[in-house]
């Protein structure tokens, strides 16, 4: 596990030229609460920020965080992001802005905020509330402009310096310049064994003074040294660049320079890689080679030639390539993106190629919806994970046009995609968008209706779920359509969670059961009611019924490969068999569960796994690990909205094996039990779920993470009370790599003080002896 929870990536490249840029802003940043780096296209401001962020997470116990803009295009969708970028898995009714903000009310946090300038007034209204919220978060932003908050500090970030024009240079010193420095590495890293030498130095600092220090610039001509040699990739510069042999520093004819840069880079591309580039602009988060041939093809670019013409943009880092779930998915950089989009406006192909990357999309969905509940299942998961954000974008197409808005409230009302997602606060604002702009009484609005209910049946809107379930109750009986009725009626049963009396739900389900088995509906929602019917029964008592439907759907899903429903019907076994009094039973069923939650990355799966595994360890007096248990539940309800999905009954089950643990342990150390549990991060939560961490282990690290054996050595002394100069002359180290030990130790443990390092040992000494 990470020593501390970071999202910020690490350097694939060495950083150049930006170390008195680096210690400016992280100086900035120990006394401003807001810093901006402000720049034109290409200037570095992301890398600067990465850079920075990397060397102060040591400052902010709780972590650093990197949300990535670029590729968002609806300012409603900010907070969203900001919630994905910082692992919520809140999916409850209330604002995304606030569950941010409650979120970061006491943690010590950096948040980076990068490429804010195409969503300034949601960013900077975002960043004002969190500012308000958060005392002790900082927030670290990358824009075009600044975001005009009251105690922002903008950092302009500039070009790299070059040696200007006539200074006198010793061969052999240019590189001291960090313009020259970064081609220099970056033509030897395209180039085996490109050096500068006295015969190409000059032609380098000419070139680099006509690109006058843009870190991109740069890095986009080294590139062509594979095919140029330096003089002549200096001289067709100067052919292209002779507009900016004059001009001040500070016109904005630097960003020209760049365009004209990337003008050059296209040029030199084939008629079939700048019709794949412009194309692949439509692209938001990422694309693999079948979208590639499904959106931007036609006869300009035939199928069959899209692989050798990745290949080409790849060669020319136009392409990046990333590897994700051993498969193979590009990027492109946002800067290179825009001009992209530029280029495909000026076709008169953009309407079209726009409209093939919403259908192929919504197409993708739809044949997700179909095959969801078979062998693919995983594999479907991971796909739409990595396709989120252009999902979003083909959301954004449909209900941006009348024409389409019914096929996006189609997908917006696959309910089994925001649960397994785990994004149900999504899926709730989307179906909401939609609804709307399609009044007439459809199939689709009433699936839309029912599928909102659903939703918020699961965040605890009760009223809410139970007025949208009765108006699609009445359009599907309107329609006399048995598929949209049966699930009518099924999200009516499951409002019914929230009763004393189940015998409704009870009734409804099995009237929408016989109501699904009349239909022709996707499988999975059939499934998913079978799960539920079967936890209902068991709370009413009805064993022997619950066991029979559990048991066809076990056969079921192991015919059909089912993972997603089989792991919810093996909660409800273990419900079952605690209930009935076998909780050894119960507790393999939870973990295997569990195991199974986590490939899915199902969050309302996971707490509902995690608060039963909790009251099974109470069940077999094991109090310390119940009460962990129950704090590591209770972090993941709080995400949700609503503890046990509002269930009266597993409410007060809870309640009951609660107070058993308490019993067991005593209140004093339940409750010390459940805060070590509460502080856990989810990960390290599942793990001692799961057996992988003791409760020892989880009471001594706040993210799992161990000290090394010199660390630990270093601790033990810093708990006997010795300075860091005296461990330096007791370990025979220098002063500073004790220095390093200590900082280490801090991180390590999320301690900011060296009398919590104390603590620490302490309790250590006290659990080995």
């Amino acid at each position: 596990m990470a020593e501390k929870p970071s999202t910020v990536p690490a350097d694939l490249t060495s950083f150049v030229g930006r170390r008195q840029d680096v210690a400016a802003v992280r100086q900035l940043l120990t006394t401003a609460r807001l810093v901006t780096l402000t720049g034109i296209g290409g200037v570095g401001k992301t890398r600067l920020a990465l850079s920075v962020a990397a060397e102060v997470r040591r400052a902010f116990p709780d972590g650093t965080c990197l949300v990535e803009l670029a590729s968002l295009k609806d300012p409603a969708l900010l907070p969203h992001t900001v919630v994905d970028a910082l692992g919520i898995s809140e999916q409850s009714a209330r604002p995304p802005a606030a569950i941010v903000c409650d979120h970061l009310r006491d943690r010590r946090m950096l948040l980076v905020l990068d490429n804010c300038e195409h969503l300034i007034d949601a960013a900077g209204e975002l960043t004002g509330q969190v500012l308000r919220a958060a005392p002790h978060v900082r927030v670290l932003a990358t824009s075009r402009q600044a975001l005009r908050l009251t105690g922002e500090h903008v950092f302009p970030v500039p070009p790299l310096p070059v040696p200007e024009p006539g200074e006198p240079l010793e061969p052999g010193t240019a590189t001291r310049f960090p313009a020259v420095a970064l081609f220099a590495e970056r033509s030897a890293a395209v180039v085996p064994g490109f050096e500068l030498t006295a015969a190409n130095e000059q032609a380098v600092v000419r070139l680099c003074r006509r690109l006058e220090g843009i870190p991109l610039a740069i890095e986009l001509a080294a590139v062509r040294l594979r095919v140029l040699s330096v003089d002549d990739l200096e001289r067709r510069l100067d052919d292209r660049f002779q507009l900016l042999r004059e001009g001040n520093r500070d016109d904005p004819e630097r960003h020209r320079t760049l365009q004209a840069l990337v003008d050059w880079s296209y040029e030199l591309c084939t008629p079939g890689e700048q019709v794949l580039w412009a194309r692949a602009s439509v692209f938001a988060g990422g694309f693999d080679a079948a979208a590639l041939e499904a959106v931007c093809t036609d006869e300009t670019l035939p199928a069959r030639a899209v692989l050798d013409t990745v290949a080409g943009l790849l060669d020319k880092s136009v392409f990046i390539r990333e590897d994700r779930d051993g498969h193979a998915r590009f990027a492109i950089l946002e800067t290179l993106r825009e001009y992209g989009q530029a280029r495909l406006a000026e076709t008169g192909a953009e309407s079209a190629v726009h409209h093939r990357h919403r259908d192929y999309y919504a197409g993708l969905l739809e044949q997700a919806d179909t095959e969801w509940g078979g062998p693919r299942q995983l594999e479907w998961a991971g796909r739409l994970r990595a396709e989120h954000a252009n999902l979003r974008r083909a959301f954004e197409a449909c209900l941006s046009d009348r024409g389409t808005a019914r096929r996006g409230l189609r997908m917006a009302g696959m309910v089994w995609f925001w649960l397994a997602m785990d994004h149900i606060t999504e899926g709730r604002l989307w179906l909401e968008r939609a609804l709307p702009l399609c009044p007439e009484p459809t199939r689709e609005r009433a699936w839309g209706l029912a599928t909102t209910a659903y939703l918020a049946s699961v965040q605890g809107d009760e009223p809410g779920a139970t007025r949208l379930a009765r108006q699609a109750a009445e359009l599907a009986e309107h329609l006399d359509d048995p598929g949209v009725r049966a699930y009518a009626k099924h999200v009516l049963a499951v409002g019914h969670y929230f009763d004393a009396d189940l015998s409704e739900a009870i009734a409804l389900f099995d009237e929408a059961l016989e109501q699904y088995e009349q239909s022709e509906v996707e499988q999975q929602y059939p499934d998913l009611l079978r799960t539920e019917m079967a936890c209902v029964l068991v709370l009413a008592g009805d064993f022997d019924r619950a066991a029979r439907v559990l048991e066809e759907f076990f056969d079921h899903c192991a015919q059909v490969g089912e993972r997603w429903q089989f792991s919810y019907a093996l909660w409800v076994r273990g419900l079952l068999n605690l209930l009935a009094g076998k909780p050894e039973q119960a507790e393999a069923d939870l973990t295997e569960a569990i195991r199974i939650k986590r490939m899915f990355h199902d969050t309302l799966g996971l707490a509902l796994a995690l608060d039963l595994l909790a009251w099974t360890m109470a069940a077999q007096g094991h109090g310390d690990r119940a009460a962990a248990l129950f704090g590591g539940s209770a972090t993941l309800w709080g995400s949700l909205g609503s503890p046990l999905v509002g269930s009266v009954h597993l409410i007060e089950h809870h309640a009951r094996f609660e107070q058993m643990a308490r019993k067991q342990l005593g209140e004093a150390e339940f409750q010390a039990a459940f805060d070590r549990g509460r502080a856990l991060h989810p990960d390290a939560a599942f793990a001692l779920a799961l057996g992988e961490l003791s409760t020892a282990s989880a009471a001594t690290r706040k993210q799992g993470s161990v000290l090394t054996k010199r660390e630990r050595e270093v601790a033990e002394l810093v708990a006997e009370g010795l300075t860091n100069r005296d461990i330096a002359a007791r370990l025979v180290l220098s002063t500073r790599t004790v220095d390093g030990h200590v900082e280490k130790a801090l991180t390590k443990l999320g301690f900011t003080t060296r009398t919590q390092i104390a603590n620490w040992i302490a309790q250590q000494r006290k659990n080995a002896g």
